[in-house]
């Protein structure tokens, strides 16, 4: 969930489950001194991470102490034990009655821990998830040895010839560097995680030790217990190699040393010298070979994909290329039905195409003027680019007046020269006064002087200017008068542009908030102040919904200052009081955001101070008696005068006839209608005022770095921007602001303004929703301009079967400590590598996430590959593209969960409803669609953006292949993309014959809609690729037959959604063999579909 408070990595909070319906917060756990770390997915990563020893078991380990990618794959946490989560110097410890105990001695056992539970007014106990009670306390002065003998307090000692080292342990005790695991599988019977009882020793230990003595019987003392220690290396040198290692491991071989680039492995088990497996990677490939045939391992040096599959190691492409399975031959020969082949569900269905919509240049431009013609003020533009240049230049070609607004000065440029190609001479660019700056400031001051303007720059004391307006200062007014080439920058420099802008016909200005902030409204009402009658209309290129939203930066820095500065005055209170609710960090985000909305409302009734005090300055001085007389006339102007401390003095004038009068002597002056003589006070001046009369100075940019701050205009203030925050976001849980480096950064609603007329947004991607958050009282209409025909030949093929996260290409949830690539993957990367080989002559191209990256060395050290590349380095590639015939686009952009949900809070923050920030674990997908909406625009500017860098209307023999099944607009509706499965690529063999493939497969897949109840068996049979039992099953279905026998899975799933249930419970409701079920429980509490609460009970996965 969101935070107020951006620290590091972590600039959100995560909840995690640490029982059934158990959610804690992170944070929770490091407040309550809890040391604890990450707990991996079942079943086969059902452990904490692998360096969670060592020093960590004595020092406090919290949620920054590990990954954040870990917590986004975790179940649960485990808890250390002793020294780490100690707290006023009594430790935890975790006292474990098993299951066997239960059994063992019920009554025995129950007395014991209801003795325990006794022991304060807090007990924690918790059902574990195999049955077993652990009671959970603090212990003061006492630390549990971490002994086997000590841990394993009471067993009973159970030999057997296989194993004379059995035993049934009854109650583990966990101190010294232990931990324990509390996930969804737990449940919490009594008390409190976050609260648990602290109990002194002799207190725990006296009904412990009584039922130790009734139930302990220890191994005799001449049976030397054995010893086992592994000690693994942390990294055997690659990424790959780690890999490997983790298989080994979970296989329960033991490492034994390194020679020559060997690693050495002995078997499971193994009493035998010298039977070692031996470890290596050569050119990229992980090679094992067993040292004598013993080992169930082959003798040869043999690629480890071959040996296991599920290492996490993509394979080396095979000789005979793409491996097939059988079904796949049979597709192939025609004597099987493609649907015959299994294949993930279909979420990718073709939209209908509208053939009108590709036209030519010249019907285009046709078109763009009937769009510019509609009435409303706001219109939103989906363009082939985000600029929008030819767009705009359509408008201007019919007799239009335009004021652009691109985000970077690069687009700026771009729009320069699209209106040059187009001989448009009527347009002006603002500069701001840095512009060309670092080129000129290194000539001396002289020579720039004697011909200013003269080599690109606008302004020529750029930086005093800079300096001034950051303070809050007018350097038109306090710097500019003063320059020794005013006259000229009036004439042709920075003070001649709004004139300049105001004649032509096209302005392009890189200031994208410039229609809808009020910090820019008079540079906005001097540029839209036409000569002639003509409407300017206000153009922003490059945009998107969220960025409408004015952003809002309060710095600590400021707060500090207005502490200082206006200490004992409303504004200095206001500074402190709001300093002191933002940072109270670690509380969760609606609580942080209420506490700074508390002081909002109680500061109200000051808002006129305070709005005075923050555009003006605080200045000290003292008012002493001095007499200003008019030398010629002799009359009286000032009995008074103010000295500041600078040394500075100013005369009080009488009233505002005796003002005028110094003012035209010359005679410094300053109005004070209240004041008392001879003592030291504060004098509230203008910045402007304080300027003119020498008490800040303006000489150097360090000097005006000094200055105090200032809010510019009265009727935009800091108080004005967070009352429009509040007022608009009325509820705190989704409210957009943030606390991060010393920052308080919030987004508030536009504000357009009054002189612009009509206002168009373009970008590649807008949703009319969206936009219409930005400006719900506005009218407000969202068209999309015609786009250009692709070259002939030129295809995309896109996969319809799933978005492929991150999570899904790598293999993050079997494994957090090395990530290697997930089946899915290998089979991806195998295909692409197949493909690559097959003909060195065809360049190609793979565009992907950026942690895949270093596992493809392989691929992009290829002669025939042009790159491989992240989403996020696609730009300034244009020449590589242009010389590559096949691009693979890999999965789906991603983005941290913060920018997302900042995005949807900031557009829907302000509804009823309030905002959701779960994902499903599998797919990453947002539970909340409107999240989800906002992360899917995102990602559709992204991939389009990078589609259209491939060149598909402009360069020939392009093809793209698409691994997302996110419907790209005028991309995936286009008669050139086809929709397939991997599958067909695996059938077809490659991109060359996939076109027939699809016709074929969505040949059969026509015929399968058209079959009904009057089908007959074998017909049923080849269209679906099925046996003749399966269509009979079919027949019957469709002829409303008695109904097919449900999937167990589906029969589990849809009793547990009513909640837990028995296993007595699901076989008595599921028809089948209590066998069969029971495996069946087991296999999905394996898979992590169902959970196992306790011992025969089950319930769904956490939500």
């Amino acid at each position: 969930m969101p935070s107020l408070y951006n620290t590091g990595s972590y600039p959100y909070q995560i909840t995690v489950y640490c029982a059934q319906r158990y959610p804690v917060l992170l944070a929770a756990l490091e407040q309550a001194n809890i040391s604890f770390m990450p707990n991996g997915r079942g079943p086969d990563n059902d452990r904490g991470p692998r360096n969670f020893g060592g020093k960590r078991f004595s020092r406090r380990q919290r949620a920054q102490d590990w990954g954040v990618r870990r917590w986004h794959v975790s179940y649960g946490v485990q808890v250390y034990t002793g020294i780490s989560s100690e707290q006023y110097g009594a430790r935890w410890h975790d006292f474990n009655f098993k299951y066997e105990a239960l059994c063992a001695a019920p009554d025995a056992v129950l007395t014991c821990v209801d003795a325990l539970i006794n022991t304060g007014p807090n007990p924690l106990l918790t059902l574990s998830k195999s049955g077993g009670l652990r009671f959970s306390c603090r212990v003061p002065e006492y630390l549990h040895p971490d002994t086997e003998s000590e841990k394993q307090y009471i067993y009973k000692h159970t030999p057997t010839p296989e194993n004379p080292h059995q035993r049934d342990t009854y109650l583990e005790i966990l101190g010294e560097n232990g931990y324990t695991q509390w996930d969804a599988r737990y449940e919490i019977l009594l008390g409190n995680l976050v609260d648990p009882p602290m109990v002194a020793k002799e207190v725990l230990f006296a009904p412990i030790n009584a039922l130790r003595a009734e139930l302990h019987q220890p191994m005799p003392h001449d049976i030397e217990p054995d010893q086992i220690i592994a000690d693994v290396p942390r990294s055997l040198g690659s990424n790959n190699l780690d890999l490997a290692k983790e298989a080994f491991v979970k296989r329960g071989f033991s490492y034994v040393r390194q020679e020559n680039g060997f690693h050495h492995w002995g078997q499971p088990d193994s009493s035998v010298a010298d039977e070692d497996v031996l470890l290596w990677e050569n050119d990229n490939i992980v090679w094992v070979r067993a040292s004598t045939p013993t080992i169930k391992l082959p003798t040869e040096a043999t690629p480890i994909t071959e040996v296991w599959d599920d290492t996490g190691i993509l394979p080396p492409t095979p000789g005979t290329g793409i491996f097939v399975s059988d079904e796949m031959r049979a597709v192939r020969d025609g004597k099987l039905s493609p649907l015959g082949v299994k294949r993930p569900p279909v979420v990718l269905h073709k939209p209908e195409y509208i053939q009108a919509r590709y036209q030519t240049p010249e019907n285009n431009a046709v078109q763009t003027q009937r769009i510019f013609d509609r009435t409303a003020r706001v219109l939103a533009l989906v363009t082939k680019t985000d600029s929008g240049n030819r767009e705009a230049a359509s408008y201007l070609l019919e007799g239009g007046a335009t004021c652009v607004n691109v985000p970077g000065v690069n687009l700026a440029e771009k729009a320069e020269e699209h209106y040059q190609n187009q001989n448009l001479s009527s347009f002006v660019r603002w500069k701001t006064r840095m512009h060309q700056w670092e080129q000129v400031k290194e000539i001396p001051v002289d020579v720039r002087m004697a011909t200013p303007f003269q080599r690109g720059n606008v302004c020529e004391d750029p930086e005093r200017c800079e300096a001034l307006e950051r303070k809050g200062g007018n350097p038109s007014e306090s710097i500019c008068p003063h320059c020794p080439v005013y006259t000229e920058c009036q004439q042709r420099g920075y003070l001649a542009q709004p004139a300049a802008l105001q004649r032509t016909k096209a302005q392009i200005l890189t200031i994208p908030e410039l229609f809808f902030n009020p910090q820019y409204a008079e540079l906005v009402e001097e540029i839209f102040q036409q000569v002639d009658e003509t409407e300017r209309l206000g153009i922003i290129g490059r945009i998107q919904a969220h960025k409408l939203f004015v952003e809002c930066k309060l710095p600590k820095e400021l707060l500090e200052e207005w502490s200082v500065r206006w200490q004992g005055y409303a504004l200095g209170n206001f500074a402190k009081a709001l300093q002191h609710a933002i940072e109270i960090a670690d509380i969760p985000h609606a609580d942080a955001v209420k506490r700074i909305r508390a002081v909002i409302k109680s500061f109200e009734w000051q808002e006129e101070a305070l709005i005075s005090q923050m555009c003006q300055v605080s200045v000290r001085g003292r008012v002493v008696e001095h007499r200003t007389v008019d030398p010629e006339t002799g009359e009286l102007l000032a009995r008074f005068a103010i000295e500041f401390e600078n040394g500075i003095a100013a005369s009080i004038p009488l009233d505002d006839n005796t003002a005028d009068k110094l003012k035209i002597k010359g005679i410094p002056f300053f109005q004070l209608s209240c004041f008392a003589i001879n003592e030291d006070m504060k004098i509230m001046m203008s910045m402007a005022q304080a300027i003119n009369l020498g008490i800040l100075n303006t000489e150097t940019v360090e000097s005006i770095q000094e200055f105090p701050t200032a809010c510019p205009d009265p009727n935009w203030t800091y108080w004005h921007q967070l009352k429009r925050f509040f007022a608009h976001y009325s509820r705190d849980a989704d409210a957009p602001i943030r606390w991060g480096r010393d920052v308080l950064r919030f987004w508030v609603p536009p504000i357009p303004h009054p002189s612009v007329k009509r206002l168009l947004l373009m970008s590649v991607t807008l949703s009319e929703q969206h936009v219409r958050r930005a400006f719900p009282h506005e009218d407000i209409k969202v068209r999309r301009s015609e786009s250009a025909s692709w070259i002939p030949g030129n295809q995309v093929f896109q996969i319809r079967t799933g978005v492929y996260p991150k999570q899904t290409i790598l293999g993050y949830n079997n494994n957090a400590d090395v990530i290697g690539i997930s089946k899915t993957g290998q089979r991806f990367f195998a295909g692409i590598r197949s493909e690559i080989e097959r003909d060195p002559d065809v360049k190609h191209a793979i565009i992907t996430y950026k942690p895949i990256i270093s596992r493809l060395d392989d691929i992009a050290q290829k002669e025939n590959v042009s790159f491989v590349t992240n989403f996020n380095n696609v730009d300034g590639r244009s020449a590589d593209f242009k010389k590559t015939q096949v691009i693979w686009i890999i999965g789906t952009p991603q983005w941290l969960p913060t920018l997302v949900w900042r995005r949807a809070q900031i557009l829907f923050g302000d509804d009823e409803e309030p905002l959701s920030y779960e994902e499903e674990v599998e797919t990453g997908r947002c539970k909340d669609e409107r999240i989800q909406d906002v992360y899917e625009q995102g990602v559709v500017r992204v991939l389009t953006r990078t589609i259209q860098r491939t060149g598909l209307d402009c360069w020939v023999d392009k093809t793209v292949v698409l691994i997302s099944s996110l419907a790209i607009p005028d991309v995936t509706d286009r008669p050139e993309t086809l929709l397939f499965d991997w599958e067909d690529f695996e059938i077809a063999g490659g991109l060359h014959k996939l076109p027939e493939m699809i016709a074929t497969r969505e040949r059969f897949e026509a015929e399968r809609d058209k079959l009904t109840a009057e089908s007959s068996r074998e017909k049923v049979e080849r269209v679906l690729g099925c046996s003749s039992r399966q269509a009979n099953r079919i027949l019957r279905e469709f002829r409303g037959g008695a109904p097919l026998r449900v999937p167990f899975r589906q029969q589990i799933l849809a009793l547990l959604a009513d909640g837990e249930k028995r296993t007595a419970e699901l076989v008595a409701a599921i028809e089948g063999h209590p066998k069969a079920v029971k495996n069946e429980l087991k296999r999905l509490v394996d898979m992590g579909e169902i959970v196992r609460v306790r011992w025969g009970l089950y319930t769904l996965p956490p939500a």
